[in-house]
């Protein structure tokens, strides 16, 4: 049973939300706001809180203003033209998307596909590549992985430093036994990876797998069962020369950065292959940019 939060924790957690999505020149709707809320809040104890912060008459210095629907923050209206642009982006890409999502969703291990890294809906660059986020069936993950990628690469859709616009980056999986991502957050502060987590864009679920996944990280009540995984002698044997074999073509320095940096991780039940991960770099803007709304300094 939630906690009944007060006007002055509900008017800080909105400005927290706001601020955290005017990094990525977005700004929110009503709905939004609430739905990323890290608190719980009603939508109409959102809306009298953002009544009264977008009244001239009732606060003195404003923090928020609205326009068109949206909430942003202070002299940022400018971000509402940008959202719609982006969104037009985003229709093309998200087509593109569904249907590698469901090519990917013929390979019988392959458990829930998801669109990452779009902090805010259909908040995507128009140069951008399509961040995969892929669960697999227990002990497949390295072939899943072999399947996807090569599948991507086939069809010459992986990016390169060169070509990156609506190419598939597929760096990111987890094993159905491992969809517990808690510890891959930064030690002190991290939210970048905790609206990550809340925008992922659903684009293929086998069994409920992605049910499991949000009931696994807090973000919904635990409403399905786990179900018993049985082994296979035969596919164990496949994923290991798999797994052999793409380490042994991997990138020296993707393998020396395993465990040792924020953005890369390789084992059996997880593969997240990020040499170049900003969540520090964000997590420091966006405390800089908290500590000017209250009035802190930077």
């Amino acid at each position: 049973m939630s906690i009944q939060k007060t006007v002055p924790e509900i008017r800080e957690a909105i400005l927290k939300t706001i601020a955290f999505f005017d990094l990525f020149d977005y700004p929110l709707t009503a709905w939004e706001i609430q739905k990323n809320l890290l608190l719980p809040a009603k939508l109409g104890e959102i809306i009298a809180v953002l009544d009264q912060e977008t009244d001239p008459e009732l606060v003195a210095e404003k923090n928020i203003e609205r326009k068109n629907g949206f909430y942003f923050l202070n002299g940022r209206a400018a971000i509402i033209d940008l959202r719609q642009v982006r969104y037009n982006y985003y229709y093309r890409k998200i087509k593109i998307a569904r249907r590698f999502a469901r090519l990917f969703g013929f390979f019988p291990f392959v458990r829930a596909v998801a669109l990452a890294n779009v902090i805010g809906d259909g908040n995507l660059r128009d140069e951008s590549d399509l961040d995969f986020f892929i669960v697999t069936a227990p002990r497949r993950l390295w072939l899943v992985r072999l399947y996807c990628a090569g599948l991507a690469k086939v069809l010459n859709r992986r990016p390169t430093a060169t070509d990156k616009k609506d190419k598939l980056c597929l760096s990111f999986y987890v094993s159905e036994e491992r969809l517990n991502l808690e510890d891959l957050k930064l030690a002190d502060q991290d939210p970048y990876f905790i609206y990550w987590r809340r925008n992922l864009v659903l684009l293929y679920n086998k069994d409920r797998t992605y049910e499991r996944f949000l009931a696994a990280n807090g973000l919904e009540e635990e409403s399905v069962s786990t179900p018993v995984f049985g082994r296979n002698p035969w596919l164990d044997y496949l994923e290991k020369i798999s797994k052999t074999w793409q380490l042994k073509i991997m990138p020296p320095l993707l393998k020396a950065a395993n465990n040792n940096s924020d953005g890369v991780v390789i084992n059996d039940q997880i593969l997240k292959l990020y040499i170049r991960d900003r969540r520090r770099q964000y997590a420091e803007k966006y405390d800089c940019k908290i500590r000017e709304i209250f009035k802190e300094n930077c």
